[in-house]
């Protein structure tokens, strides 16, 4: 590549007609300059994109048994579980894969904090993905998604999230439910009522299930809620505004700033 360089501005200086010889050596410093400059240029360049290109994550089946969650990442996903995320394990002996959807644009930032949180463990970036259009309303749906590598930490809690590959909440949520994980579950698939009372969508859930979770809120946090049927065997839960410790208080250090809004000053 040097000599292509080379040969292009040899004959850039011929084209100049540079005759005198004083003057010859000027123009060949000045152009060895340019050239050093340029090759310089294109090497960061193409560092720049190879290091983008070779950026995938690439992990061995044997390190990825030595893989652990972060104290972060185990609490955020208890929130994440008991809303709008899924964990894929297609076969008992496959190691599963923690797969996360939310709508786009409203909940990009959200989305992006997620993707900053567990990107040690994603290869590829959030993508978009268009829905056809529903068929009442016409209108055409986006939501932006990434999934984890396949990971054998991951298979504790597909086990507790899941039994006869439905959705579950485990027996001892009380004992895994933080703040943080509070938060997550808010930001992920909460919502504000009009009175100023936020509400989980606990739909997917039993009836005995979602007296789980309010019981966990309870002991947990200290947090008065109600449950309503909304449609039949479908359930929500309410956190009142007022309470011993406010639900804001509980749940702002860890929730993005765009998710505010869920959550009752």
């Amino acid at each position: 590549m040097v000599y292509l360089y080379y040969k292009e501005y040899l004959i850039l200086i011929i084209k100049m007609k540079i005759i005198k010889i004083k003057n010859f050596y000027i123009y060949i410093f000045q152009c060895w300059i340019i050239l050093i400059n340029i090759f310089y240029f294109k090497v960061e360049e193409n560092f720049s994109l190879n290091r983008t290109a070779g950026s995938k994550l690439r992990i061995s089946k044997k390190d990825k048994q030595h893989i652990i969650l972060t104290l972060e990442q185990k609490e955020a996903l208890i929130g994440i579980m008991l809303g709008d995320g899924f964990i894929e394990r297609r076969k008992p002996t496959w190691t599963a894969r923690l797969c996360i959807e939310q709508a786009y644009p409203e909940k990009k930032d959200y989305m992006f904090s997620l993707y900053e949180l567990y990107k040690p463990l994603i290869t590829n970036e959030p993508k978009v993905i268009i829905r056809k259009a529903d068929k009442r309303t016409n209108k055409i749906y986006k939501s932006l998604a990434f999934k984890t590598i396949s990971l054998n930490c991951l298979n504790e809690y597909h086990n507790l999230f899941y039994k006869n590959k439905k959705k579950i909440v485990p027996y001892n949520i009380h004992e895994l439910l933080t703040a943080r994980g509070l938060a997550y579950w808010i930001m992920d698939d909460g919502s504000k009522s009009t009175w100023n009372q936020t509400i989980l969508h606990t739909r997917a859930f039993t009836k005995e299930e979602v007296i789980l979770l309010q019981n966990a809120l309870k002991i947990n946090f200290k947090l008065n809620s109600r449950i309503e049927e909304k449609t039949k065997n479908q359930w929500v839960i309410y956190i009142q505004a007022r309470q011993e410790i406010p639900l804001i208080d509980i749940v702002k250090p860890y929730m993005h700033i765009s998710m505010f809004y869920k959550v009752y000053e």
